[in-house]
């Protein structure tokens, strides 16, 4: 399947540090920091948030070839003085094993510039942790070739920010929480308007994603066997997309609020796994696919969910399409004006439904 979410906005790894690495020191922001490492053992540190004030718009760097290396990058400021806000830009790029890299990034909420932070490890056992507090940020974590045992949190709290995770390696953690990262002086403003990019390939794998408020988006895309994804979202009209491209996986979504959409496909001679979702509120939408590509696959579960208040037809809709053998599909709809459509084609199927 074609990766487009992540993929489709990516680099080589080499031309990525490179192109960091040319515009250094930036002509449009007031400071600007770089540390290089070589060799293992090392730590680095860049604060450019002295006294918890902002001391001028910032770029800063770290860069470790090397083996255990420990780096951490903190721009932070509670109010700006500047009447278009601040932007602050933040990169550490990690190349041998036992990374361990932090960013921490606090800004005002409603400005019109946006911070970004970026983690780049191509390492086995790399552990990656980014928090932003404000709106329009954006977090990135990348964990390429060959990186086994990846670790990579995401923390943000504001509207309209963004959280990229992209890891190559089995045995990989993933967890995104939006909505409820708080640190430094000032009030979480409403959250609403984020989004989620999750593209992982290995075995083994746990995603877990968190999402506040409304109008948020989560996509995940997995590939390996015995993938554990859960996806929950309190709030209203947000919508959740996982596409786990792998056998024996299992995947939860839970929303709570009204127009909410859960979208599940489990495919590629998909045999062993389980797809639940749980939704409460009205206009509450799930759509499930457990396929068969090939002879063989089957033995999946299909759960659904779903209660509110609905005022009229469709208001509650659950479709479930399954292929193979010895599939298991189960509804339970404990609402006025419910729909529920089930497929299953092969044989030996089970389908129950309660309305």
């Amino acid at each position: 399947m074609t990766r487009h979410l992540i993929l489709a906005a990516s680099m080589s790894v080499l031309g990525f540090a490179s192109a960091h690495a040319q515009e250094f020191p930036s002509t449009s922001f007031d400071n600007s920091a770089r540390i290089t490492q070589t060799g293992n053992l090392n730590e680095a540190e860049i604060d450019q948030a002295v006294g918890g004030i902002i001391n001028g718009q910032g770029r800063a760097e770290i860069i470790q070839i090397s083996v255990r290396n420990d780096a951490s990058i903190t721009q932070t400021s509670a109010t700006s003085p500047f009447g278009e806000g601040f932007a602050n830009t933040a990169l550490i790029d990690q190349r041998r094993a036992r990374g361990d890299a932090s960013i921490d990034q606090i800004h005002d909420y409603l400005v019109t510039r946006n911070n970004a932070a970026t983690i780049l490890q191509v390492a086995p056992d790399a552990t990656a942790s980014i928090q932003q507090r404000g709106d329009r940020n954006t977090g990135t974590i990348r964990q390429l070739f060959g990186a086994q045992a990846p670790v990579a949190n995401i923390d943000q709290n504001g509207r309209t920010n963004t959280a990229v995770v992209e890891q190559r390696g089995s045995n990989s953690v993933v967890e995104v929480v939006q909505g409820t990262f708080q640190a430094g002086p000032g009030a979480s403003g409403e959250t609403f308007g984020s989004r989620v990019d999750i593209d992982n390939d290995g075995a083994n794998a746990g995603i877990f994603v968190s999402q506040i408020g409304f109008n948020h988006d989560a996509r995940v895309i997995e590939d390996g066997v015995n993938g554990l994804i859960t996806i929950t979202m309190e709030g209203a009209s947000n919508a959740a997309t996982v596409t786990q491209q792998s056998r024996d996986g299992l995947v939860e979504i839970a929303t709570t609020g009204s127009a909410n959409i859960a979208e599940v496909t489990q495919a590629a001679s998909d045999e062993g796994s389980i797809a639940r979702v749980i939704q409460s509120g009205n206009f509450a939408v799930s759509e499930i696919e457990q396929l068969d590509d090939v002879t063989g696959g089957g033995l999946n579960i299909a759960e659904v969910n779903q209660t509110g208040l609905s005022t009229g037809a469709g208001n509650v809709l659950s479709s479930i399409l399954q292929n193979g053998g010895t599939n298991m599909a189960f509804v339970d709809q404990a609402s006025a004006y419910a729909q529920s459509d089930i497929v299953q084609t092969g044989t030996g199927h089970l389908a129950n439904v309660a309305q």
